[in-house]
């Protein structure tokens, strides 16, 4: 059969894992349908006295309930129809049939991005497996610095006199050098002759001459790559390209030129078209194309919007899918790109910190996705979107939970059914249906249950200091109380870090803004499941503050690496003596503090 009628790829609904996801959802709507039914029986319904501190209490922790329920249904929409693709690259057409294909690689900071790995990227573009004519690739430095004009020449000179063209003799799969030189595949070619490894051992000279030299221009650093969020990316890219598709997420994603930049036509009958214009099916093509920018309302219409520092999320949206066009996600054996990625708690932080005000910008304007999209999206895409726009609101019910239940414990007020209330146990199954369902995803994607704990801790670190400081900025900048700006996040490792990150300890050498509010809520976790308990075994009533207590625990417990770095740690990445101290202050105030307003409401 001929190969153009064959397809290039297949998608194969994972029916197993769509079962269990529905019925997972079933049962946690359910739950959660009867947890809002005891709250609000609790304020309207019931014959018992309640005091104001209680009251308050409760609506602080339900208000964090409802808003952790409503993103939680949201992000049900990735779980509907999960979807894997089989590729047939040897069915693509012949050279002269496959499109043009422009590489843009971005950078900003050679201190922050190691020039020698943007060098490789430019490199490994350079040296792709496609028609030379119709490859273009552009190295765009939005800081304009020397450093990478000097290295790109001295990339340029070695792709082309040594790395593509041995690449193309030996069918080289790997074309990145660097990744190339330290893996196996060279001792695995098929043409592993003499002629091979003189060839092979020359071009790796040239690359060591090529490497000293960049680095002589800019000191190179330690390349790191990982995979921290397998189970998130494959759960969610897999789950929207059951959908629509994925979104457009930063970088490793390819766009069709006419998706980006052209006018389709949309419900127009090309025969009739063809009665006015004629039989030309190119000039029929034309009528969609965007020749010259008529004004700046024009031009914002098409390309990439940067009305948010979610550029790449905005775009995606408005010029993309809610356009009608569908991506899918390609996720090979063989995996198709090499990437540096943050491994220090600060870097994580100001990422995230600059992700979340994007995010939140685009969720507090006209084109919030659950008021924008359903017109244009199906409601389960409007739904994926509308939760990774909302996500950074985790912040609230996060800090919520970390201090309400807490002080109240100290306090002796209940905000959670007694165990022995039937209500106990549909708050227990709330919890445990939520940490098992993310234990099953990671799990299923190849992680381990130290993953599991590992992204459970940071979406908790994340949720009260990046969700909530990039929160803040984009309501600030919506009130017109701050102007936007790009951080770049440092890409560059000294040896300390590698080492404490490949050991898995967190290196905790961030400001006191990110730090203090982790130490802060450890403290005052610790206090209050040891008050908690002891104040407890004193009255007795230890099956009334039951959830309050495991809540205590369950907190401190995931907070480890935090004590462990204020308490037990002495290297450069423990947390700073100063801090612990200033947050032992900050919390015994707010303990105090909070205990005398609770008092003074119980009266």
């Amino acid at each position: 059969m001929d190969n153009t009628t064959l397809p290039l790829h297949l998608s194969h609904v994972q029916k197993s894992s769509s079962i269990i996801n529905r019925s997972h959802t079933l049962l946690h709507s359910t739950a959660l349908i009867a947890l809002i039914y005891y709250r609000i029986a609790s304020f309207f319904l019931t014959t018992k006295p309640s005091n104001l501190s209680t009251s308050f209490s409760c609506l602080l922790v339900f208000t964090g309930e409802l808003i952790l329920s409503f993103i939680w249904f949201l992000g049900q929409a990735y779980r509907f129809r999960t979807v894997t693709r089989t590729v047939f690259p040897e069915r693509l057409p012949e050279n002269i049939e496959l499109p043009a294909v422009d590489v843009f690689i971005c950078t900003a900071d050679p201190s922050k991005e190691p020039t020698l790995e943007v060098m490789n990227t430019v490199i490994s573009a350079i040296a792709l497996d496609y028609p030379p004519d119709k490859l273009h690739v552009y190295l765009s430095d939005d800081g304009g610095y020397s450093v990478t004009l000097e290295a790109m020449k001295e990339a340029w000179r070695f792709a082309k006199g040594y790395w593509v063209p041995f690449c193309r003799a030996y069918g080289i799969k790997t074309r990145c050098p660097e990744a190339y030189f330290l893996g196996e595949e060279g001792n695995t070619e098929s043409s592993s002759g003499s002629e091979f490894m003189a060839d092979r051992e020359r071009v790796k000279e040239k690359y060591e001459n090529f490497k000293s030299r960049v680095m002589r221009i800019r000191q190179n650093s330690i390349i790191v790559v990982n995979r921290d969020h397998t189970a998130v990316v494959e759960v969610q890219w897999q789950g929207l390209d059951g959908l629509q598709g994925p979104i457009v997420s930063g970088t490793g994603f390819y766009i069709k030129r006419e998706a980006l930049y052209a006018n389709p036509i949309k419900d127009v009958d090309v025969m009739e078209l063809k009665q006015y214009f004629g039989p030309s099916n190119e000039f029929i093509k034309s009528f969609g194309r965007h020749y010259k920018p008529k004004d700046h309302q024009h031009s914002a219409s098409v390309g990439f919007l940067y009305l948010s520092v979610a550029e790449d999320y905005f775009t995606g949206l408005v010029n993309l899918h809610c356009k009608g066009w569908k991506s899918v996600y390609c996720d090979p054996v063989r995996h198709a790109f090499l990437g540096a990625s943050t491994t220090n708690l600060n870097d994580v932080l100001v990422q995230s910190t600059r992700w979340s005000s994007g995010l939140v910008e685009v969720a507090l304007s006209r084109f919030c996705p659950l008021i924008y999209g359903p017109k244009k999206m199906s409601a389960l895409q409007t739904m994926c979107y509308g939760e990774l726009a909302f996500f950074p609101f985790y912040f609230f019910p996060l800090w919520c939970f970390a201090i309400i239940p807490q002080l109240c414990l100290l306090n002796g007020i209940a905000v959670y059914p007694e165990a022995s209330n039937w209500f106990f146990i549909v708050f227990s199954f709330v919890f445990l249906s939520s940490l098992s369902k993310h234990i099953q995803e990671v799990l299923s994607t190849g992680g381990s249950m130290r993953s599991w704990i590992n992204e459970q801790r940071m979406w908790m670190i994340r949720s009260v200091t990046c969700y909530l400081y990039g929160s803040l900025d984009a309501i600030m900048k919506r009130l017109g109380m701050k102007e936007a700006n790009f951080m770049t996040t440092n890409k560059v490792i000294d040896v300390e870090q590698t080492k404490l990150y490949q050991m898995g300890k967190i290196d905790f050498q961030t400001s006191i803004m990110l730090l203090a509010p982790l130490v802060i809520l450890t403290i005052i976790n610790v206090v209050s499941f040891v008050g908690g308990v002891t104040r407890a075994m004193v009255t007795g009533k230890f099956s009334d503050m039951f959830i309050q207590v495991f809540l205590s625990l369950f907190i401190v417990t995931m907070g480890y690496p935090v004590i462990e770095g204020m308490i037990l740690r002495k290297d450069k990445g423990r947390i700073p003596p100063s801090v612990t101290i200033l947050s032992v202050l900050v919390s015994t105030i707010f303990l105090s503090l909070g205990s005398l307003v609770l008092s003074v409401l119980l009266k």
